[in-house]
């Protein structure tokens, strides 16, 4: 009965970083094969051991060695395999040369959507641009808190994948970065505002140390609500302005409750619900309306006008 090692390999990792116990296999086999001439064939050949590359593999099978998986898993080769190992004709051994880290399927992702955007890609793909995406964006972020509020685990991982498609297509669009370059920033930015973990900061501190880094990287930011989106809803606008401003220290001027009127926290929906009613009956816009009264009183229509004319173009509406 001939005794047979199966190689596996990831192609993720680089070809020649094999564990001890797939080089000693390798070294002490008597006969190694595989189909084709892959990068870990190749990588192992480099290191001195003598790989045969076999159309038929039933001869190897009966002699045995070590089998190199190709990257697409030597489907038809292992289903066989299977059969003769069930029959008692075979003695088979799993080794795993590499295995896949965590995040390597992002290395996948990564290199799907440059097909995507080859010059034999999609053409729909191809024609997009950022702004063309960005509606998807949102889209994507909604349905992802669609799924969250649903408490499907499994909807919730689909919705995920579609909205880190988004980001990977932006990347692949620009012609000034790419993905590495964002993931890169984004890693610097994780380290620096968390000295606590990268550090020896005081983690009670963590909240003043997070403010201090953002406002070390955002030196010219000289007004509470700098960086807050306008394209954000009227009401997350609201709360985030406000949040800001409270932030530092700069409580803004806001309008106070009819006198006796007490919301508690579970009434906040219905509170709002209603003044949307009252709105509407009143023939107003609620969304705009809230949108006006916040822009006003945290002079962000100042703020607006001073940052498009640094950039050089019409203010966001």
């Amino acid at each position: 009965m001939s005794t047979v090692t199966w190689l596996l390999t990831s192609p993720r990792i680089p070809a020649g970083l094999l564990s001890v116990e797939a080089w000693d296999a390798l070294h002490e086999a008597e006969a190694v094969a595989a189909f084709f001439a892959s990068p870990t064939v190749e990588a192992i050949r480099d290191a001195g051991v003598e790989v045969d590359l076999v159309e038929d593999a039933a001869e190897f099978l009966e002699e045995g060695g070590v089998w190199i998986v190709g990257e697409e898993g030597d489907e038809d080769l292992r289903e066989a395999l299977a059969e003769y190992v069930a029959g008692g004709e075979i003695d088979l051994e799993v080794v795993y040369g590499s295995w896949d880290p965590p995040g390597a399927r992002l290395l996948d992702l990564v290199e799907a959507v440059a097909r995507l955007h080859a010059e034999d890609g999609c053409p729909w793909h191809r024609g997009q641009t950022h702004a063309t995406l960005g509606p998807y964006l949102l889209e994507e972020s909604y349905e992802v808190l669609d799924a969250i509020a649903g408490g499907d685990a499994e909807e919730l991982r689909e919705e995920l994948g579609d909205l880190l498609f988004q980001p990977l297509l932006h990347a692949s669009l620009a012609e000034d970065f790419d993905i590495d370059d964002v993931a890169g920033d984004l890693v610097e930015k994780i380290v620096r505002r968390h000295p606590h973990v990268w550090g020896d900061a005081d983690p009670e501190d963590l909240y003043e140390n997070w403010n201090e880094a953002k406002a070390a990287e955002k030196p010219d930011r000289d007004h509470p609500a700098d960086g807050v989106s306008r394209q954000l809803p009227s009401l997350a606008l609201a709360a985030k302005v406000i949040e800001r401003f409270d932030d530092q220290g700069e409580p803004l001027d806001l309008p106070e409750l009819p006198e006796g009127v007490k919301i508690e926290p579970d009434a906040v929906g219905d509170f709002l619900l209603a003044a949307a009613a009252a709105a509407r009956a009143a023939g107003v816009d609620p969304e705009l309306a809230l949108r006006r009264a916040i822009t006003e009183r945290a002079g962000l229509e100042r703020l607006d006008l001073q940052e498009a004319d640094e950039e050089g173009h019409e203010p966001i509406a």
